[in-house]
């Protein structure tokens, strides 16, 4: 089934432009046939609320980088039909099955669901969640099936890494948070490696 992307609500407040930025390059390179290809396999996972409205709760990035490279629908995969349920209780089974993050793009939180994007184009970069990705990407950590995992990893390295603008500000960042990574220190968050 394919949704208007514009009308898909998010579920978290910020995600990392790095990495949209990398989504939309890998998707630049395909040729037509391909990319609708790529994207047709992979679908937005989505929840049905009681106002109609599909929410996202996972592959933000990849919407994001579909809407920057002008695309105006996606397939979407339906998680589940909770449009039965009010709206505190959508929410609560929301936050029980981690399909919410509610945490803003400087680690505060969590906020009122109503304060979510009303779209994709509403979510703010956080560059720790570039970071926590670009670190994952290098093979400090692994990927896991721990719900937020990347934004555990963003709000450690909030707390001890400084990331200076541009490019090698990030670099320099990145090559920081490489040697943190498998230090005792991390040890609590997802995919360590040790």
């Amino acid at each position: 089934m394919k949704q208007p992307l514009l009308l898909l609500k998010p579920t978290q407040f910020a995600l990392g432009l790095r990495e949209v930025a990398r989504k939309v390059a890998h998707l630049k390179e395909l040729d037509h046939d391909k990319r609708r290809e790529f994207i047709h396999e992979r679908p937005v996972p989505v929840v049905l609320s009681a106002k109609k409205r599909w929410h996202i709760v996972d592959h933000h990035h990849h919407a994001r980088a579909c809407w920057e490279l002008g695309i105006d629908e996606l397939h979407v995969e339906v998680k589940a039909d909770l449009s039965h349920l009010p709206e505190p209780e959508f929410w609560s089974a929301m936050r029980e099955s981690r399909w919410v993050h509610l945490h803003d793009q400087f680690g505060l939180g969590p906020h009122a669901p109503a304060l979510l994007p009303e779209d994709i184009r509403g979510l703010a970069d956080d560059p720790y969640r570039s970071l926590a990705w670009a670190l994952r990407h290098a093979g400090a950590y692994e990927k896991t099936d721990a719900a937020f995992s990347e934004f555990k990893w963003a709000d450690f390295l909030r707390k001890e890494i400084e990331i200076e603008h541009g490019d090698e500000g990030f670099a320099h960042a990145l090559s920081a948070a490489r040697s943190l990574a498998r230090s005792p220190k991390c040890a609590h968050l997802p995919g360590f490696l040790k």
